[in-house]
């Protein structure tokens, strides 16, 4: 493919729905386990807000193959994924939930790896201007994610009723 050819499909990669999905799974073990966060109303909302927008922002440019939040995703995917996997292993009381978790965040790696190695990736990185399919559903998507992440109680249990958090 030449740099100035569009992409193959007007539509975004199959991989990169498989990606946001996996994000909005690799939710719920957070939320199934820990519940919803007992903080003081207004931090809990702005704490949804704020981490819709992150991970919005950060999931538009992970489409738009802009390499400085793609290095994030992929800094944050990864090391995620190895804590749960030293978890898993190290925790003689591993739950359904954690294994869960763990599959989420490999697939996450992997279906990020996969979109990355697309045609519609290499012509986003090679015309970076122009205008490309619509990411607004996988955004959508991206902005549940935050607003899971930001409703769903801490790891550590705290009396606190300031609880600030973006979570992915």
């Amino acid at each position: 493919m030449s740099a100035i050819e569009a992409p193959v499909s007007s539509r975004m990669p199959p991989s990169a729905y498989v990606l946001a999905w996996l994000c909005l799974l690799g939710q719920l073990p957070s939320l199934a386990t820990r519940g919803l966060s007992d903080g003081d109303g207004v931090w809990v909302l702005l704490s949804m807000v704020l981490g819709a927008l992150v991970i919005a922002w950060f999931s538009a440019g992970v489409l738009r193959a802009r390499i400085v939040r793609l290095v994030v995703v992929w800094i944050v995917l990864v090391l995620g994924a190895l804590l749960v996997a030293v978890d898993v292993v190290q925790n003689p009381h591993t739950s359904w939930w954690d294994l869960l978790l763990l599959l989420a965040s490999i697939g996450q790696v992997a279906a990020l790896g996969t979109f990355c190695s697309t045609d519609y990736f290499r012509w986003q990185r090679a015309q970076p201007t122009a205008a490309g399919p619509d990411i607004s559903t996988l955004v959508a998507i991206a902005v549940v994610v935050g607003l899971v992440g930001g409703i769903t109680a801490p790891a550590e249990h705290s009396d606190s009723p300031i609880q600030l958090r973006i979570a992915l």
